[in-house]
């Protein structure tokens, strides 16, 4: 009975202990895992629990770790103790950890003296697997006390100036990785004697790059390694001639990896320098007699290659991965062709050749030259790379590929090509890239090279045609099995085409113009990531959030909106709550930029969090302008009663009159005559020879007035236009300037008369014809205050007279 209330104590006391520790446990992989990063703490704990597994206490501010830290701690396998401010290690700072098989101290302040890694540190070490002490500040390499691990299988550390591994590294005879590219790389010099002590070792892979000021290695620098499979020398300036003449020890070997990027020289000063551009047959003699898998010289500045240089054994024979990319390579790169015989490569990219593209160089009178090319690939080829590849050479109008029974990638970006090009033979790809060519207005046709693409960017390739509803129908009509599609950067504003909607996962229209989601999402089943980043949205409609909705809820649909800027007024202000809500929008910061009804910038944080605010202050002047427009309908309302009551029977009338009620408008046929005719003596020649003839000589004659005929002599003139007036159902005012200048003045008689006739029972009672040059603004206003314009009409804009009187008994409504 005491023994077990003994054990409940302990495990009351651990309990106890987990629960108000500074790190966190948690089980994982088997065993305990205690996570101790980023809690500023100046120490190690000392109160670790004694079955920990692993350690992590990276991101800390720890100087020293003491003597006998993790004495109990024997289960422990991993140790993290990565950037801190680490100093000392004292020499039984790692007693007892026997497990230990992971020990990272990177970006720390450790020296190689023995004051900071003492000799013996590691001798309870004989399992340790993998060590970094990468970015620290070493000035030569601590080889003894590296001595006793005897298992070490990888090891990370810095280059330093004097790069020469003593004896102690002899001891790790299991050791097959070595990086030393993780710091600041102050090595300018490789020896012969850098690599001479690990001849005993089993190194399998070297990486030593990023080491900028490296311009110098000894021609047997690689002769120590005899197990090496995997070199990576990047990043320095030793120049690519010299790196080739080091893999004279590699000839005859297996190797998965030769990496020599970004090898040039910086400041080519003589003719060896300028070499140095170059792949002859020659500077690659080392090279082509070793079969290596996968080879990269990206980054080299290389100007050309000579053809011989590698159609050759075994390397014609082993290559699986080339990489020539981001170099110079000039010419119609015709090397490519040598590829053809090399059976098993799968991957080939020389893409992203840097040259400065001159247009004036191939345009002919159309703006272009063009030729066909057949390029014959590696029957085996997977990957081929040719982004930016040809913009010095030509542009095509065909281009067939061959051997493509295997080829699922092809990148064919930034070629300069443009709309009329023909491709062959990709009808097995799976995944395209054309971006960059000028393809505005290809057809249907250009799309059938490729029909069974699953893949297909065309990003920045100035769709014009998209923007025509009708010439884009059917665009991507064969196109029935795509299922990522990128027509980004096109400035698209219209999205018409007639997809397989079945088929699209994502669909990429960035950096466009829409205003809006192109698209009805739940048309596309499949579709689960729409990108309309930067474009032009200012809002969505509530059909269109409700579309995506459901399209989130359906299959997971995702859009991704940033760079657009948003309208957050009053009219909005619902759409930005769905925004900060919505699981459709893909963001995880949703502080997305947004403009007020003021004009003012902010941000749908801050319109979220003082919500309320702005709402009151929107319905506040919405509610002010109801108010407003109650109370004005109302006081009006008052007004009209009012006055309604002083005068009953006149309001009475008006509103008959208005609807039809007790009012009987007068026709043509309650006049004697249709038209009374209007004119001075001068311009008599016009009413008697084209007026009159026109309207009473005619197959449907009407009869006019004539003041000259129809007022007897002797009878009154002004009364014989009075009764005219009266007795014709409409005037028609013949009007010249010798009209409004008439000396008798019966012309200004005859204007009064008219204007004195007109009631409401005749509507539109006065015609006007101007004769002449005279213009509209030239009538009295008296005039033009009664008639309105479109009953004004300016004969000389009528060449054809059966226009002119056409156009009069229509607007005086006459009947044909």
């Amino acid at each position: 009975m005491a023994a077990v209330i003994g054990i409940l104590i302990m495990v009351a006391v651990r309990i106890s202990k987990v629960n108000t520790h500074v790190c966190t446990f948690h089980e994982q992989h088997r065993g305990l895992c205690v996570d101790c990063r980023g809690r500023q703490l100046l120490y190690i704990p000392d109160d670790l629990p004694w079955n920990v597994t692993s350690l992590d206490i990276s991101d800390n501010q720890i100087t020293v770790v003491r003597n006998l830290t993790f004495q109990n701690c024997g289960c422990l396998k991993y140790i993290n103790l990565n950037n801190n401010l680490l100093i000392t290690m004292e020499p039984d700072a790692l007693v007892g950890v026997f497990s230990l098989t992971t020990l990272l101290l990177a970006s720390n302040k450790l020296s190689h003296n023995n004051n900071s890694l003492p000799e013996g540190l590691f001798r309870d070490l004989g399992n340790l697997h993998t060590i970094n002490l990468e970015n620290n500040k070493m000035k030569a390499y601590p080889d003894l006390v590296l001595a006793p691990l005897t298992k070490l299988h990888s090891l990370y550390i810095d280059p330093v100036p004097d790069a020469v591994f003593g004896s102690g590294f002899s001891k790790l005879t299991n050791l097959k990785v070595l990086k030393m590219d993780g710091g600041h790389c102050s090595l300018e010099k490789i020896t012969n004697e850098t690599f001479r002590r690990l001849n005993e070792t089993k190194l399998e892979v070297l990486l030593l790059n990023h080491c900028h000021h490296l311009t110098l290695c000894e021609t047997g620098v690689l002769d120590p390694l005899p197990f090496l499979k995997h070199l990576e020398l990047t990043n320095n300036a030793i120049g690519i001639q010299n790196v080739l003449h080091l893999l004279y020890p590699l000839v005859g070997r297996n190797m998965t990896r030769i990496w020599l990027n970004n090898t040039f020289k910086t400041k080519p000063r003589f003719k060896e320098d300028v070499d140095d551009r170059i792949l002859t047959e020659y500077s690659t003699r080392f090279l082509a007699q070793i079969c290596v898998s996968e080879l990269s010289l990206k980054g080299n500045r290389i100007c050309l290659i000579e053809t011989s240089s590698f159609n050759k054994s075994p390397i014609r024979e082993c290559l699986e991965v080339f990489d020539l990319s981001e170099n110079r390579l000039i010419g119609d790169l015709g090397v490519l062709v040598i590829f053809a015989l090399f059976s098993r490569l799968r991957h080939l990219d020389v893409g992203h050749q840097h040259h400065t593209f001159d247009p004036n160089v191939w345009e002919d009178e159309d703006g272009r030259k063009g030729e066909n090319i057949t390029m014959m690939l590696p029957r085996n080829l997977q990957y081929f790379d040719v982004t930016g590849a040809f913009m010095l050479s030509f542009t095509f109008d065909e281009i067939t590929f061959t051997n493509t029974e295997n080829l699922d990638t092809l990148l064919f970006g930034y070629n300069q090509q443009h709309d009329r090009i023909r491709v062959k033979g990709l009808e097995n790809v799976s995944h395209v890239d054309l971006s960059g060519n000028k393809l505005g207005n290809v057809t249907e046709e250009f799309f059938k090279s490729f029909s069974n693409v699953k893949a297909l960017s065309l990003k920045d390739c100035n769709l014009q045609f998209a923007n025509n509803v009708l010439n884009a129908r059917n665009i991507f009509g064969v196109l029935q099995v795509v299922e990522y599609l990128d027509l980004s950067l096109n400035g698209l504003q219209l999205f018409p085409f007639i997809l397989n909607q079945n088929k699209i996962i994502h669909l990429n229209l960035s950096q466009n113009r829409f205003d809006t989601i192109p698209i009805v999402t739940t048309t596309f089943p499949r579709l689960t990531l729409l990108n309309m980043s930067y474009n032009m949205i200012g809002h969505l409609d509530k059909y269109t959030q409700s579309d995506l909705d459901s399209s989130a809820e359906r299959n997971s649909l995702k859009v991704i909106v940033q760079g657009n800027i948003f309208s957050c007024g009053c009219e909005n202000l619902d759409f930005i709550l769905w925004l900060m809500d919505s699981p459709v929008i893909y963001e995880s910061d949703r502080n997305f930029p947004c403009i007020q009804d003021n004009g003012q910038m902010t941000r749908t944080v801050e319109v979220v969090g003082d919500y309320m605010s702005i709402y009151r202050h929107c319905t506040g002047k919405w509610i002010l302008t109801l108010t407003v427009t109650c109370l004005t309908v109302f006081l009006t309302s008052i007004a009209i009663v009012y006055l309604i009551s002083k005068n009953p029977t006149r309001f009475k009338n008006i509103v008959m009159g208005t609807l039809g009620f007790g009012v009987q408008y007068l026709t043509r046929k309650d006049f004697s005559f249709t038209l009374y005719i209007g004119y001075c003596e001068a311009d008599i020649p016009f009413v008697y020879r084209k007026l009159r003839p026109a309207l009473e000589l005619c197959n449907h004659p009407v009869r006019l007035f004539l003041k000259d005929r129809e007022v007897l002599p002797g009878h009154d003139i002004a009364d014989g236009i009075i009764e005219g007036i009266n007795k014709s159902w409409k005037t028609v005012l013949v009007v010249s300037h010798d009209f409004l200048d008439d000396p008798s003045a019966w012309s200004h008689f005859t204007i009064n008369a008219a204007i004195y006739s007109m009631n409401a029972l005749i509507p539109n009672r006065i015609l006007i014809l101007l004769v002449g040059d005279i213009q509209a603004q030239d009538l009295p206003q008296c005039l033009l205050n009664m008639v309105e314009e479109e009953f004004i009409i300016h004969v000389d804009e009528y060449p054809e007279e059966t226009a002119l009187w056409k156009h009069l008994r229509q607007i005086a409504n006459l009947e044909q």
